[in-house]
């Protein structure tokens, strides 16, 4: 038996770019594991190591810590709407990292600036 629908074409989605929630990375999953509350860790820019960085919504290669900022900011706000488990905090601009969400948008150790929401994994 033929199916009705066997014969129909299959149309691919429209391919979108991958976005990010953040703008900074650690350089392996679970580097949260082992830090403790008041320990740091190092981060690096997500848009130093993909093409077309503002295609996927990071700022552009060598844009100002205000800019860097204000993009990160903006994709907190988002993070912020959603619980997830085990998410910490970072700077942007000093690319730093904490596993107290508690310090969400408390002034950074290094520059002052209020800390974003960060996920480890």
């Amino acid at each position: 038996m033929i199916w009705p629908f066997s014969r129909k074409q299959v149309e691919a989605a429209p391919e979108q770019p991958l976005q990010f929630s953040q703008v900074d990375s650690t350089e392996r999953f679970g580097d949260d594991k082992r830090l403790g509350p008041d320990d740091w860790i190092q981060t690096f820019a997500l848009n130093t190591r993909v093409p077309n960085p503002e295609r996927m919504g990071l700022p552009p290669k060598g844009a100002d810590a205000e800019t860097v900022y204000r993009i990160a900011s903006k994709m907190s706000e988002l993070r912020e709407r959603i619980r997830v488990p085990n998410d910490g905090v970072y700077c942007p601009v000093c690319h730093v990292a904490n596993v107290q969400i508690a310090r969400l948008r408390k002034p950074c150790p290094k520059c002052g600036r209020g800390l974003l929401k960060f996920g480890w994994d």
